[in-house]
């Protein structure tokens, strides 16, 4: 057994899916961010005339805003933000 090793396993395959899985989670989280603000503005304009759902989830998120410390929801904030910022100067320098 002496002078025989074994060979490096081929990670690339499993790093690919890793990003992509990576990829559709940030997408999730997006969406699903996005969903609750344009339902909250849903909710602003059209008052009570705008449906079970969109008061819903308005209601639930001006819930979650008000227990929630005014420090964590500006943290929350500033960190969404910066990964906004370094997406958007990733994919400024990614030519696809």
């Amino acid at each position: 057994m002496q002078g025989r090793a074994f060979p490096a396993p081929n990670l690339a395959p499993m790093e690919k899916k890793i990003r992509q899985f990576t990829k559709y989670g940030w997408l999730a989280v997006e969406v699903s961010l996005l969903l609750v603000v344009l339902c909250v503005l849903l909710n602003i304009i059209l008052g009570k005339e705008s449906g079970g759902f969109i008061s819903s989830v308005a209601a639930n998120a001006l819930d979650f805003m008000q227990k929630v410390p005014a420090g964590t929801l500006l943290g929350v904030f500033l960190i969404l933000v910066l990964y906004w910022i370094i997406k958007s100067k990733d994919s400024s320098k990614d030519p696809h």
